[in-house]
């Protein structure tokens, strides 16, 4: 039997109200909310599935809606992609995404980068604009905090590059574009549970990675169920220079953040990563190196050395390949999981603790 559209008559002035923003509910809200207004739960159900599972946009192809209903939907349902700004290629194949979105403030932009590896494709991703933390040797911490981002643009930057289609899907994901995500904790949370559901994204919780330049109180919440792993910015071994070079040590300093960690890692049995940045002079001694194996050794946990980023921005340097080399060789020598991080996009502005809205075109 055919549905009349008179039977939808009594939600005329909410299909004139503001799009649905789709992506910033929780699965099990979209599915209640779209159905409701369709008129069967199982309804909404098919259009969270036609969406998430198989990437159909338009409700006109929506095929197990009926027919009457799906004109309805044409606009009230707010499920495009991000506004695309500049997309920017590096030499070794990373792509720098600049994307436009709406935040109270009003509109913003934001970066994202795609990182292609053979095995492996990871999308970095941002969870504010700008950001508050003020670290001296993060270019993003220069535009200093804008707004924070919703669940709903989080996972959209994810939506909005996988519809690339000169990109392969993403299959691994780190919070660690602008911004610091234990400061937008709850819509952080709320965009890895839309990005691990079932009836989501169903991406893997192991393959998500979020990170924190060490904002204990946060840490200290995390529970086993949280669907991802915790990455800590540590870039130095004494409180004195992390102090410096890190602001949110005067708040927590290194032995409050090592207990979080440790005390983590026990009540939820994940591994913790420590993020090192090796910068001259600074982070990059044979007795950082020693200090750092002692301080991660009651933390099941791998450590990742980050060669800096140099930029004419701020005032820290690479150190050699032979520095940086004898530094991991001391690490491995002492049993510890570390690895050197090899640096991508560089050249687009794409690397760690580079993104900054603003970058230079490609020699």
């Amino acid at each position: 039997m055919a549905i009349s559209p008179e039977r939808f008559s009594l939600d005329a002035p909410t299909l004139q109200s503001d799009p649905i923003d789709f992506f910033n509910m929780e699965i099990e809200e979209a599915e209640e909310r779209l159905g409701s207004l369709l008129g069967k739960k199982f309804h909404g159900k098919s259009f969270v599935s036609f969406v998430y599972k198989h990437r159909i946009t338009d409700p006109m192809l929506m095929s197990s809606l009926p027919t009457a209903m799906r004109p309805m939907l044409v606009g009230r349902v707010n499920i495009a992609p991000l506004p695309v700004v500049r997309k920017m290629v590096s030499k070794d194949g990373t792509v720098k995404f600049l994307l436009q979105v709406q935040t109270l403030k009003g509109p913003q932009e934001i970066e994202c980068v795609y990182i292609p590896e053979e095995d492996r494709v990871t999308l970095c991703v941002s969870s504010q604009v700008g950001c508050k933390m003020a670290c001296k040797f993060c270019l993003t911490a220069q535009l200093g905090f804008k707004a924070h981002l919703s669940a709903g643009d989080i996972v959209r930057q994810i939506w909005t590059v996988e519809q690339d289609p000169e990109l392969r899907k993403i299959t691994n994901i780190v919070f660690m574009g602008m911004g610091e995500p234990f400061d937008n904790f709850e819509e952080v949370k709320k965009a890895t549970r839309l990005l691990t559901h079932a009836s989501g994204f169903e991406k893997s919780a192991k393959r998500i990675t979020v990170s924190t330049v060490g904002n204990v109180e946060k840490i200290n919440m995390l529970k086993k169920s949280d669907p991802f792993r915790l990455a800590v910015s540590l870039n130095a071994t004494t409180d004195e220079i992390r102090s410096r070079i890190m602001p949110i040590n005067l708040k927590w300093n290194i032995a409050e953040l090592m207990d979080a960690c440790r005390h983590y890692s026990q009540r939820t049995n994940k591994r913790v990563t420590f993020e090192y940045i090796l910068m001259k002079g600074v982070s990059d001694t044979m007795e950082d190196a020693q200090r750092l194996s002692k301080l991660t050794s009651q933390v099941s946990c791998k450590i990742n050395l980050i060669p800096y980023n140099e930029s004419p921005f701020t005032e820290f340097k690479r150190p050699s390949d032979e520095q940086i080399q004898k530094f991991h060789s001391y690490m491995l020598r002492q049993d510890n999981a570390v690895f050197i991080r090899k640096n991508r996009g560089n050249d687009i502005y794409a690397a760690c603790g580079m993104l900054r809205k603003v970058a230079p075109d490609p020699a």
